[in-house]
């Protein structure tokens, strides 16, 4: 863990303990000096890699405190995968269709 995940994770841990502290990425970059693509990345690997329990809503980032908050954020991130899985299936049909639409039409014999 590089020392600014460990920042990270330290300052939602202490700080943000449950969804009714939750901080927004935007306030936590500028609480941290940090711009906001490198905290959704860190918070990211966080959660992926060294697997810490911080949700991310709406709301902003929190340290996830009870199983319905556990539920709450699994649920989220499960609504996520299903709508990426329906946009990945229409973006292959899609594809699909439009190659076959492309294609010159060929000679039929008679």
């Amino acid at each position: 863990m590089t020392n600014l995940e460990t920042e990270i994770l330290y300052y939602i841990k202490n700080n943000h303990f449950g969804k009714g502290n939750a901080i927004h990425f935007k306030d936590l970059a500028i609480k941290l000096d940090l711009n906001e693509r490198e905290v959704r990345l860190c918070v990211a690997e966080l959660v992926t890699h060294y697997e810490q329990p911080i949700a991310g809503t709406d709301a902003g980032y929190y340290f996830i405190a009870s199983q319905e908050e556990y539920d709450h954020a699994s649920n989220e991130l499960m609504s996520r995968i299903r709508k990426l899985s329906q946009r990945h299936k229409g973006l292959r049909n899609g594809y699909l269709i439009s190659k076959q639409e492309t294609k010159p039409k060929q000679l039929q014999l008679v």
